[in-house]
């Protein structure tokens, strides 16, 4: 009982130190901001595809209108864009205290990766809002 405890921790602490391979921190920080993005594209033409649809003509889902839901979706995902570079960011911090060796390169660059990623994404995303300010909804292009 006692080697199975001592075996999970150890195992929860490799996932927490950003010099394993297996550090859930960097491994989010690179690739949770490139999946908000996606989302982002795909949840929001879905969105304008389901509200713009003729059933639903009038642009209005669950009693909010299509901007609404733009916005909340974009701001959800434009948040887990910053918190995925957040965490590259802590564990940069913390691998800047530590010493060098091949681990400490392979996290600082993925650390640096993270933090990267996380601001391009999130200007990607902020670009996003864009069409919700300047366009109206549910208008043909011609």
């Amino acid at each position: 009982m006692a080697t199975e405890a001592a075996a999970h921790a150890n195992t929860e602490r490799r996932f927490r130190d950003p010099l394993s391979s297996r550090s859930v921190v960097l491994w989010a920080g690179v690739l949770v901001p490139p999946f908000a993005w996606a989302a982002n594209l795909v949840l929001g033409d879905l969105l304008f595809e389901l509200g713009c649809a003729r059933a639903v003509r009038g642009g209005h889902i669950l009693g909010l209108p299509l901007k609404a839901w733009g916005l909340i979706e974009s701001a959800v995902l434009a948040g887990a864009a910053i918190a995925g570079g957040l965490l590259a960011l802590r564990a940069w911090r913390e691998i800047r205290r530590r010493t060098n060796g091949t681990r400490w390169d392979r996290a600082h660059a993925m650390a640096l990766a993270g933090m990267a990623s996380g601001f391009i994404y999130l200007l990607l995303i902020a670009f996003g809002f864009l069409p919700l300010v300047l366009f109206r909804t549910c208008d043909t292009s011609l």
